[in-house]
């Protein structure tokens, strides 16, 4: 598993776009649910979500018109893909999860 940063790492590019975004949750147990604790098997649903959604980038990729266009639509990918993938709850986890521009 590399993830976006160890992707952009590999290709050695810095300049990508002025556009970042974290794709995450406020609800303090889903570092929990993510990687399990002493009591709770793991029940990924994030990082996998990352996973799928960088497999899909050169699908992506054809449809945009600039770096910046491609990492919303890549952060967006994974909000709703880490949605669709987290245990069903209350609903407080799924609800949370979300894809927020931070530059």
């Amino acid at each position: 598993m590399l993830g976006f940063d160890g992707v952009m790492d590999a290709l050695d590019y810095d300049g990508f776009g002025t556009r970042e975004y974290r794709v995450g949750t406020n609800v303090e147990y889903a570092v929990y649910v993510e990687f399990g604790s002493a009591r709770n098997e793991a029940q990924p649903y994030l990082r996998p979500a990352v996973d799928e959604a960088m497999s899909e980038m050169d699908r992506i990729a054809d449809d945009v018109d600039s770096p910046e266009e491609l990492v919303e639509r890549l952060a967006l990918r994974v909000e709703e893909l880490a949605k669709k993938n987290a245990p069903v709850d209350t609903g407080n986890l799924q609800a949370s999860i979300e894809a927020q521009r931070v530059a």
